[in-house]
């Protein structure tokens, strides 16, 4: 229950010399010290109805947190996550052992600048930007789940299917990359990650397995683009 979480937040800040009570114009947990005003939002989870309402405390205190029991996915991505966004807002977080009733404050309420989190994910951006680049067909359509994006690594690896059937459905290695363009032919042969190549037993030598097969009439279209070059192309550095 939210009420549970009141007084271990309460005693924790009046350790501290704040002033606290409850239900002051709504709010779940009020605190004065001085002239600082302190908002605590007392909430079952942490999502985005708790978020909105602790921002609108804002509004109101100096200082706002949201109190909550502490969840088991805690240090998961996907909770870290949400405190990404409690910290760009400046709300805090607070939580409380259900067992002990102990105080832990996970987030203060600072407003983090972006740029602090855009270097520490510099990589990422520029893997971002460089699997967009390395698109050539750019034909995903964006909001649709369960189907299968064509990514540069799936573009490459159509190539590769394509030129092994232009060469009879078995080449070797040197063959296919000769055909297709493609530099990185062989691990896209010996990794066989949609299992569209079958090695026939001798190095370097491949064939077209029955997924490569079925392959070529799913994503038809895409061979077509690919081969014809009819595709959006990436605008001119510099």
């Amino acid at each position: 229950m939210e009420k549970d979480l009141f007084q271990p937040i309460k005693t924790y800040f009046e350790g501290f010399g704040y002033l606290c009570d409850g239900e002051v114009g709504d709010i779940d947990l009020y605190m004065e010290k001085g002239d600082e005003s302190i908002a605590v939002e007392l909430k079952q989870t942490l999502d985005f109805k708790s978020v909105q309402q602790a921002a609108l405390r804002q509004k109101l205190t100096d200082i706002v947190y949201i109190g909550i029991f502490k969840p088991k996915d805690l240090y998961r991505r996907s909770f870290q996550d949400k405190i990404y966004i409690l910290k760009r807002l400046g709300i805090g977080l607070i939580v409380v052992s259900k067992r002990s009733k102990s105080i832990e404050i996970v987030s203060e309420p600072i407003v983090s600048e972006l740029s602090t989190f855009q270097r520490r994910n510099k990589g990422k951006k520029a893997a971002l930007s460089t699997e967009f680049k390395r698109r050539k067909t750019k034909s995903n359509t964006g909001g649709v789940h369960g189907t299968k994006l064509i990514t540069s690594y799936r573009e490459d690896a159509l190539l590769v299917l394509d030129a092994l059937l232009e060469l009879g459905g078995e080449a070797t290695t040197r063959q296919i990359r000769a055909l297709s363009g493609v530099e990185k032919t062989t691990p896209i042969l010996y990794q066989n990650h949609y299992g569209w190549f079958a090695s026939t037993g001798t190095s370097g030598h491949y064939q077209v397995a029955e997924p490569g097969l079925m392959a070529v009439e799913e994503f038809e279209e895409a061979i077509r683009m690919l081969k014809t070059n009819k595709y959006p192309k990436a605008p001119a550095e510099g």
